[in-house]
């Protein structure tokens, strides 16, 4: 569906990231920690399913290190063929480049399950009803089609937000949209 439609949004929205100044990806990143921080879900959550951000993506990485504080467990996706698995990681340090040169946890890291964790889900545009148009992989669906059960909660800069972005049958909407 629409597919030069979802090319379309995705350039436009990469280009915007890029435009960023660091003052104002900082100051938003620290607004999006904040709010996750409140939720219950994962006030109660022992272990979370996180994206390590990069490529000027809603930042993960202050949420991470006080997750880490707090004695959470940070679990980060990891590519295998076409699906997608999570392993926990102790930091950065636990992180090398993998699939389309995102950082991926090392072959040395706890592979985990938990149906019942949190997942903070990346993506390049989100709609007012919650669909979410991701890098075009459709790990995060597949992943989603077979772990239903998981609390699935998008971060994203205001400019992400659209009216209505194109969503196909497969697609996997979030449950809600944290925004700076």
């Amino acid at each position: 569906m629409e597919t030069s439609k979802k090319s379309e949004i995705r350039k436009w929205v990469k280009e915007q990231r890029r435009m960023l100044s660091v003052s104002s990806e900082a100051q938003w990143d620290e607004a999006i920690c904040e709010k996750l921080l409140e939720l219950e879900e994962i006030k109660k959550a022992y272990c979370i399913y996180c994206y390590a951000s990069m490529r000027h993506e809603a930042g993960t990485w202050r949420f991470i290190e006080l997750l880490f504080k707090l004695g959470k467990w940070i679990a980060v996706p990891k590519v295998s063929g076409e699906e997608m698995d999570f392993y926990v990681i102790k930091g950065r340090s636990d992180l090398e480049e993998g699939t389309m040169g995102i950082m991926e946890p090392k072959a040395s890291c706890l592979k985990i399950h938990d149906t019942d964790a949190p997942v903070i889900v990346p993506g390049i545009a989100f709609d007012k009803k919650n669909n979410r148009l991701g890098y075009g992989g459709g790990y995060y669906d597949r992943f989603f089609e077979q772990e239903p059960r998981h609390r699935r909660i998008a971060i994203a800069y205001g400019f992400q937000i659209f009216d209505r972005i194109p969503a196909d049958p497969h697609d996997r909407a979030v449950d809600m949209i944290i925004v700076p």
